[in-house]
């Protein structure tokens, strides 16, 4: 690791707050949004303004690099005990694009060797914690995966963040009766020709909810409620959101469209929009896959 990373790594692990991106806003007080100045070197040097800074990244299991020494002992491992391969695979391809993430959002190079240094382990309920070197860091990260594309969400300090990707793909009277609220229903259904996409829309924010609150879908969907200002904003940019719950905390959160894929992502006190970690996301120009029903078993 270059010198020049250090303090940032103690950073990390002492959970000091390493001064890290973009400024920030709120469904609410978007005026307040600042502007973000470009990072020279490593992300140490950017600055979060109101609310919590993020970063996201996706990739597609097309771009899935052969089993090697990118991953730790224990993700071999893990890795080599998953028989289906649709595990498998979403497996990889989600600590793959995990360890992208966080190697770009710390400014370290993406070799294997960087790479296998930075790993995700389930807590008691499932989300996923970040370590690096084996050792607790101090930065909120979020995973998702759908149709052979996986997103990481990562935070500039610990807290809690959801991020989920959903295509958007017909759903059935019955779906959206027994899993969304009534608010959202009469969103569905006065979104018209576009209903299916309101439903996706809108059961992605509450998994990404779902994945603050560290519940999962063992908690009733119907739970969290979500308010969406504009369903046709164009593709390829954040559009803000908001999911409620019942018992009366806010997510303001984020969505954003690319051709067939919805992302969405939220967290507790809201923030600026996710900062991308590349010029352009392979997620804009990606189809659906679903390569595994070639070879169900591996």
């Amino acid at each position: 690791m270059a010198a020049a990373h250090l303090s940032h790594v103690d950073d990390l692990f002492e959970g000091r707050r390493a001064e890290l991106v973009p400024g920030g806003g709120h469904v609410r007080i978007l005026a307040s949004v600042r502007s973000v100045r470009p990072a020279t070197g490593d992300r140490g040097d950017l600055r979060d303004g109101d609310g919590l800074a993020t970063w996201w990244l996706a990739r597609g299991e097309d771009q899935l690099p052969p089993v090697g020494e990118w991953l730790t002992a224990a993700e071999h491992s893990r890795a080599a005990g998953l028989r289906y391969t649709k595990r498998r695979n979403d497996f990889l391809l989600g600590r793959w694009t995990l360890k992208l993430a966080v190697a770009r959002a710390f400014g370290w190079q993406d070799d294997p060797a960087v790479l296998a240094r930075v790993e995700a382990r389930p807590a008691p309920g499932g989300a996923p914690r970040l370590y690096v070197d084996g050792r607790p860091a101090a930065r909120g990260v979020s995973l998702t995966d759908r149709a052979g594309c996986a997103v990481c969400l990562v935070a500039a300090r610990p807290g809690k963040v959801g991020c989920d990707v959903e295509i958007v793909e017909p759903r059935s009277d019955a779906f959206v009766r027994d899993y969304l609220t009534e608010p959202e229903r009469r969103a569905v259904a006065a979104a018209g020709p576009a209903g299916d996409k309101a439903a996706n829309l809108i059961w992605s924010a509450k998994e990404s909810a779902l994945k603050v609150l560290e519940t999962g879908l063992r908690r009733d969907t119907r739970s969290v409620e979500v308010t969406v200002a504009e369903l046709n904003p164009p593709e390829r940019t954040w559009s803000p959101l908001e999911v409620g719950t019942t018992e009366g905390a806010v997510f303001p959160g984020w969505w954003r469209q690319s051709g067939p894929f919805l992302v969405t992502a939220c967290w507790p006190g809201g923030g600026p929009p996710p900062a991308a970690l590349e010029a352009e996301s392979p997620i804009d120009t990606m189809a659906p896959s679903h390569r595994w029903v070639e070879r169900p078993v591996t």
